[in-house]
């Protein structure tokens, strides 16, 4: 991808929902993105989990994109706010570890309330995913139940690195509707 043209063409075409071309962008701009998150979490499998989140909002927001601005430093603004609401979700766990020290962390072991909680959110997700076609409910269970990196599953699967990216993106988005769906339901009861 080499002219700015090129890749307007290439983005006009994802816009239409052409899967190819949805995965020509993410695999263009894969690599640094991963590297961006990064090296702002120093974690590589919250950066993989990051860089998917950045690339499925990426292709649900393309049409908000403004040619008139670099592509790039748009998918990187969208990472750098991805990774700033993560932090700001998990600001209760991080605070805690930055302000105090290790000595007084008591204890680490989950509480009864936790661990049932957990157990009902993993129960549910499960129920979710089984609904999900077969090989988006696979995907999603290696990486989330069982909690294997990308690079495992594209060896397990056979898959290609960018199949099981875009495949992971799209089970993404089919749960959340689906749970819009149940929430919405909920709501009218």
């Amino acid at each position: 991808m080499k002219t700015k043209s090129n890749l307007l063409q290439l983005i006009e075409q994802a816009r239409c929902s052409k899967p190819q071309a949805q995965s020509k962008i993410v695999n263009l701009f894969w690599d640094e993105i991963k590297g961006y998150i990064n090296s702002l979490t120093k974690d590589e499998i919250l950066a993989e989990e990051l860089t998917i989140n950045t690339f499925t909002k990426v292709l649900n927001k393309l049409s908000l994109y403004n040619s008139d601005f670099d592509f790039k430093t748009w998918i990187v603004s969208i990472a750098h706010n991805t990774t700033v609401d993560c932090f700001r979700k998990r600001s209760k766990g991080f605070d805690f570890y930055i302000e105090d020290s290790y000595s007084e962390i008591k204890d680490m072991e989950p509480s009864p309330e936790q661990v049932f909680i957990e157990k009902q959110d993993s129960e549910v997700l499960e129920r979710m995913m089984s609904k999900l076609p077969k090989n988006y409910s696979y995907l999603m269970q290696l990486r989330y139940l069982e909690g294997k990196k990308l690079k495992e599953i594209t060896k397990e699967t056979d898959l290609s690195l960018a199949n099981v990216k875009v495949s992971l993106m799209r089970a993404k988005k089919l749960l959340f509707e689906m749970q819009q769906k149940d929430s919405e339901s909920n709501n009218l009861k």
